[in-house]
């Protein structure tokens, strides 16, 4: 587990309060942690694009097409990428 150290501003450390109380949690860390898993889905678990994944396979094939299945350097995906 990682501990750090926050400087909460009022407004935040209320509503961890009031958090805290609705839930009958024991403090603010335990509020905190509430609220990251009641919205991790949001930020973790999306479900890919299926576009964006074509888009993906069509540049892979075109690479593979023209170099094989050598590895592909940094700058090669740097270039590919528009980067």
């Amino acid at each position: 587990m990682i501990e750090a150290r926050f400087k909460l501003d009022e407004r935040t450390a209320r509503v961890l309060d009031v958090v805290k109380g609705k839930h009958g949690l024991k403090n603010r860390n335990e509020a905190l942690r509430m609220l990251a898993e009641q919205h991790a889905e949001e930020y973790l678990d999306f479900e890919p694009d299926e576009k964006v994944l074509k888009e993906l396979d069509e540049i892979y094939e075109a690479h593979v097409k023209k170099h094989g299945t050598r590895k592909m350097t940094e700058k090669e995906l740097d270039k590919l990428l528009g980067l």
